[in-house]
């Protein structure tokens, strides 16, 4: 239970501007910029979906939540996520993989060495935690977290939950070259400035900032990586059990 504990404080920290999947429609609009000298190669179905659904549309503040709402994401992927939440004393940084394919999704969580500390599996209600290298887990019901509390997932649901006056500005972005759309929130409860940047290519979000003020408070910076082919190793158990979807 104290490795339960642990992740769920964790994931309530490292999430604490993002909440729950998004939705898909088929609205929305951009105009990708017409100079492709620097542009990223894309080759996604995704991609070409996301672009479909926001071409010609103007990018602003008073029609950003309808085309957050008609993004689309993949039903299987693996991203790379690291976090830095800034305080008085430092900062502390935390890594997380997280892999999602169909219902179930995995977290792999990273010490401050590098090495995988704890893992977890979430599929349906169920939630499997062990720490890495431990040859028991704990095996119990997933309750109110989702796949993305568990997984690390960043999303952006709570941008949608937002009222009108708390959205700042928003604008097509390119962000560590991949386009985006961005948006700047303020957040009513504390007052912080949130900045969000959502990949075109994929929906998923892969860059934020929170500040308080003009001071740096939390960044995180999310990569989205190929899926490995040994699929069932990444979902098996310390016992050899494999979960499946």
């Amino acid at each position: 239970m104290k490795i339960t504990a642990a992740i769920i404080m964790a994931a309530a920290l490292l999430l604490s501007f993002f909440e729950f999947p998004f939705s898909s429609g088929k609205e929305g609009g951009i105009v990708l910029p017409k100079d492709n000298s620097d542009n990223p190669v894309i080759d996604s179905d995704t991609y070409s979906s996301n672009l479909e659904l926001l071409k010609g549309v103007d990018i602003g503040k008073d029609n950003i939540k309808r085309l957050i709402a008609a993004m689309h994401r993949p039903d299987k992927y693996h991203i790379s996520v690291s976090s830095t939440v800034y305080h008085s004393e430092g900062q502390k940084t935390y890594a997380v993989d997280g892999y999602v394919d169909g219902s179930r999704s995995k977290t792999v969580i990273f010490g401050d060495s590098g090495k995988i500390e704890q893992n977890c599996i979430l599929a349906g209600d169920s939630v499997y935690i062990w720490s890495q290298g431990s040859k028991t887990y704990y095996h119990g019901k997933a309750g109110s977290f989702t796949d993305d509390d568990y997984s690390y997932i960043p999303t952006y649901e709570k941008i949608l939950q937002l009222e009108d006056e708390n959205i700042l500005s928003a604008d097509f972005s390119l962000y560590n070259d991949v386009y985006c759309l961005f948006a700047e929130t303020t957040d009513p409860a504390t007052g912080y400035r949130n900045l969000y940047y959502i990949s075109v290519e994929n929906g998923l979000l892969v860059g934020a900032q929170s500040f308080d003020g003009d001071t740096l408070a939390y960044a995180l910076s999310a990569e989205i990586l190929e899926f490995p082919s040994d699929e069932a190793s990444i979902f098996t158990l310390p016992d050899g059990t494999v979960i499946s979807e």
